[in-house]
């Protein structure tokens, strides 16, 4: 009797637990719509939306960590590589977790790593995803995806309702996104290849900016840079107004009327025109980069 305590003591103290070294392989009971989080400073987080009401953790935990800890279950489900306290925000090589999870398809997701890199595939709740070196990754239609890194990558591609991506200098790439983008970087180059936009926040420091896409019915897009160029790529048939401002960059305008200068005495050009029913508004700023208006 007193070895049976024994034993079910020590099964309680570690059934949240495994150990750095060993391989992993969990499964937690999750309703459809759980909220995930998940933290992993170095290595890889995998995530791959299912149609089964659980979560099922695999992979192999760095030499070095203190194990893997696994919290509730139903709606809320915390996942996390447990490193010495001394060592956070270090991603050292002795760290390196690889972590492969497959969770509700509508289930809502929060990761956030240091050097670990983090790949979402189809996944329709909405994502929070946050890394600072470590590259992002996003294929599928979540409701919503809100990414941030400093230095690494972002890339997101499928069908997305919102996305926010804002990154220092990696560079951020959108394919199929559409209605609403905000996107932020200080020298990483931004391109977004979309459906249609209805709003649209686009904003560098030294990176290029590329948006190629329909304007809606009623859309406002907005690109503010100092020194890097936008290129902005858009039907013939397109309906907006539009306005455009660069101090000592070009304009070059595929839609008709020329850019002008803002004075006989100081650089500085300047266009504003319309097209078809005019019911869009698209604004560009830049200092010192050039602006290319094209048709597609």
């Amino acid at each position: 009797m007193k070895i049976l305590s024994t034993l079910t003591l020590a099964l309680l103290m570690t059934a949240g637990t495994l150990y750095a070294g060993q391989s992993v392989d969990v499964t937690i009971r999750a309703d459809s719509d759980a909220l995930i989080e998940i933290e992993n400073l170095s290595g890889s987080v995998t995530v791959t939306g299912w149609d089964k009401n659980e979560v099922k953790v695999t992979g192999v935990l760095g030499d070095d960590t203190e194990g893997l800890s696994t919290s509730g279950e139903g709606s809320h489900i915390e996942i996390e590589v447990d490193i010495p306290e001394r060592q956070r925000g270090r991603g050292r090589r002795d760290y390196e977790s690889t972590l492969e999870i497959w969770a509700p398809v509508d289930s809502r997701l929060d990761v956030e790593t240091v050097s670990a890199s983090i790949d979402v595939t189809n996944m329709t709740g909405k994502l929070d995803l946050e890394s600072v070196s470590g590259n992002v990754e996003v294929d599928g239609s979540p409701s919503a995806a809100d990414v941030e890194t400093v230095s690494g990558g972002i890339r997101i591609s499928g069908s997305q309702t919102r996305v926010t991506a804002e990154s220092v200098s990696g560079n951020v790439v959108l394919g199929g996104v559409a209605e609403r983008v905000d996107v932020a970087t200080v020298s990483g180059k931004i391109e977004v290849e979309a459906g249609q936009i209805d709003r649209g926040d686009f904003e560098t420091v030294s990176g290029n900016i590329t948006v190629e896409g329909s304007i809606g019915p009623g859309a406002s897009l907005d690109f503010e840079c100092h020194s890097g160029n936008v290129n902005l790529l858009i039907p013939a048939d397109t309906s907006a107004s539009f306005e455009v401002s660069s101090f000592s960059g070009e304009i070059r305008n595929d839609f008709g009327p020329e850019a002008k200068r803002t004075s006989k005495y100081a650089p500085g050009m300047w266009l504003e025109f319309s097209t078809g029913s005019a019911s869009a508004e698209v604004s560009i700023e830049t200092f010192s980069g050039n602006v290319y208006l094209t048709k597609r």
